[in-house]
């Protein structure tokens, strides 16, 4: 299953002094190839003009991609939005499906 978190830096870390930071900064490049490497972390980008990032990680389950983030090195000192992602094509499937139950509601209005 495909999560995507979106990732805010929090003020707090400007507090720390630049060679703890440079320290944090360094450990989570490490967490994230270990992670891409491992097939747990798919892709990684950062949000031009922000102080976020946005990732998407595969994972098994909710209980996972929390284990997952909670481990990156940085990540006491983010703020993480996480869901789930699905398939668009079934998503569309599901849809369709809705509005076939919808127009069986309202017979010979669909035309």
């Amino acid at each position: 299953m495909k999560f995507v978190s979106i990732c805010s830096v929090k003020d707090i870390l400007s507090t720390l002094p630049p060679a703890a930071v440079r320290k944090i900064l360094e450990a989570t490049t490490a967490w994230v190839n270990q992670k891409k490497q491992a097939g747990k972390l798919l892709e990684i980008y950062g949000i031009t003009g922000w102080r976020r990032s946005l990732v998407i990680y595969e994972a098994e389950s909710a209980e996972e991609i929390v284990q997952t983030v909670t481990e990156n090195p940085l990540g006491a000192f983010l703020d993480h939005e996480v869901y789930a992602l699905a398939d668009f094509n079934e998503v569309m499937k599901l849809n369709i499906e809705s509005v076939k139950r919808a127009e069986q509601l309202f017979p010979g209005t669909s035309k």
